[in-house]
């Protein structure tokens, strides 16, 4: 069992009145922890009307039973620990709860060791509603909805999972791999014993904690044992940076936005010695600027001859758990230099031979040839694309997508002139389409940022290595305005071309 299964002893409902204090709550019962006061402001920012607190014994819960053998193992004076699940609620005590009354929770751990009067406190996991969503212009996509069971009934919360290390079986690298494995996994968690294990930690002669933290060998273990398919960039020298040819945000950026979480450790501040403290934190999704000033100042200003604008360059912030300070935090775009950057790794639900990066690069070269191979006179959007392209002025958002979401996006969407995708034509176009392949969405600084919009999408290989130099062999397809190309043949070069009655520009793909 784990600590969503166990119905636990009701300690408290409380009330949340005007004249209740989260500050005083915490101060009095929880030793002013700061994170669980992060927690309870953003329970305040969705207006909680009640708490419930119930208190979880280790005879309840498998989970909590492993979790303190572990600890008895590595640490000889450790006694027990005391267990308090906080449930945010819509509800007030006066109410029946309803199934979606539930805003989060939070398993609070005190760990309990002879000679320390005073506990370990620590968030041993929690998930709580994002205080910002796509409304908002903020993008999660890979939140996970748990059925959480209490004393006053069972509950649905949807969101990303949150834990703290506890500094002697599990590290910052435990808790932030539980987060982004919480993602990919279809049971939406893992245990620290799986984790330790694939990693090779026993607590006695293999230890982690006081110093000794997860080396990237070992992370990459963990996700190889798992099956979880993921792309790594690490530089473990402190004199060396990110071995990349731009910054690593793009990189970033394009795992965020096909859908999956990532890893990005980086060194802290010098601390004089020749080895400088280092910390990593789960990037779980992004914000978006459509008024940003970066797009047209680069090509204004800074770069002129830079070839297209990339979607990456409206990301504000990326929205990060951090196990020091709490969840859901924005880090603002460049604010970790990469020179601090030490390890940078991205999930994927299938592998791939290349990145978003140069499937971007890739598309970019396709989109060039097309527009200058075309005539004029396909159709009104299309000239248009022909034009911006040959400008310079596209904006191209690149993601890896499974065949069927694409299918649907195809089928669904419809041009302003109300002009849809005729089904025969779809269906010849995704036929010999891979399971898994890169979507380079066209757009235009006129249709991107704000309608969410695009002319249209080139298809590229993920399977295929990139030739040098560049022929046709990473093109399956793409679809522009009033046009198809495609092949009805994987090993061929040559597409066919096929005109439809999708005309215009068409909304962008959403996760």
């Amino acid at each position: 069992m784990n600590f969503r299964q166990v119905v636990g002893q009701c300690r408290k409902w409380i009330d949340i009145g005007e004249r209740f204090s989260n500050f005083v709550f915490v101060d009095e019962n929880y030793y002013s922890h700061s994170v669980l006061r992060r927690l309870f402001s953003l329970a305040r920012k969705h207006q909680y009307s009640s708490l419930l607190i119930d208190e979880i014994k280790e005879n309840e819960c498998q989970l909590l039973a492993q979790e303190n053998a572990s600890l008895s193992l590595r640490c000889p004076d450790f006694k027990g620990s005391i267990v308090h699940r906080l449930s945010f609620l819509k509800c007030s005590t006066s109410e029946y709860p309803k199934p979606d009354d539930l805003i989060g929770y939070v398993i609070f751990k005190q760990d309990l060791f002879s000679g320390d009067p005073k506990p370990f406190q620590h968030i041993f996991e929690a998930v709580i509603l994002p205080p910002r969503n796509t409304t908002d212009n903020n993008f999660i996509h890979s939140m996970k909805t748990y059925a959480v069971t209490t004393s006053l009934g069972i509950f649905s919360i949807q969101g990303i999972l949150y834990a703290q290390q506890n500094g002697k079986t599990t590290v910052c690298a435990h808790v932030a791999l539980r987060t982004v494995l919480a993602c990919m996994l279809p049971g939406g968690d893992i245990g620290y014993d799986k984790i330790n294990n694939l990693a090779g930690i026993d607590h006695k002669e293999k230890q982690v904690g006081g110093g000794k933290g997860l080396g990237p060998e070992q992370i990459e273990r963990i996700l190889s044992g798992l099956n979880i398919s993921f792309k790594k960039i690490v530089v473990n020298e402190p004199d060396k940076n990110i071995e990349l040819p731009t910054e690593y945000e793009p990189s970033l950026y394009g795992f965020i936005e096909s859908g999956c979480p990532a890893l990005l450790g980086f060194e802290s501040q010098d601390s004089g010695t020749p080895h400088p403290p280092r910390h990593i934190i789960p990037v779980i999704g992004h914000t978006f600027n459509e008024d940003t000033w970066v797009p047209s100042a680069q090509r204004m200003y800074f770069n002129k001859d830079f070839g297209y604008f990339s979607s990456e360059r409206w990301l504000s912030s990326y929205v990060v758990h951090d196990d020091n300070v709490g969840p859901y935090f924005c880090l603002p775009r460049h604010y970790l230099a990469k020179e601090r950057i030490r390890l940078l790794i991205g999930l994927q639900q299938a592998s791939s031979n290349i990145d978003a990066v140069e499937a971007e690069a890739v598309g970019l070269d396709y989109v060039t040839e097309l527009c200058n191979t075309f005539p004029r006179g396909v159709g009104y959007w299309f000239d248009r694309f022909q034009v911006f392209g040959q400008c310079s002025m596209l904006v191209l958002r690149t993601m890896l997508i499974t065949r069927s979401n694409y299918e649907n996006h195809l089928r669904q969407i419809t041009s302003k002139e109300g002009n849809h995708l005729e089904d025969s034509i779809c269906t010849a176009f995704i036929k010999n389409l891979p399971d898994r392949f890169f979507m380079v969405e066209v757009s235009t600084q006129e249709l991107f940022p704000v309608s969410r919009r695009k002319f249209g999408e080139i298809i590229v290989s993920a399977d295929t290595v990139l030739p040098d130099p560049l022929d046709g062999s990473l093109l399956l397809g793409a679809r522009l305005p009033n046009l198809l190309l495609f092949k009805e043949e994987l090993t061929s070069n040559t597409p066919i071309i096929r005109k439809t009655a999708l005309d215009g520009h068409t909304p962008l793909y959403a996760l």
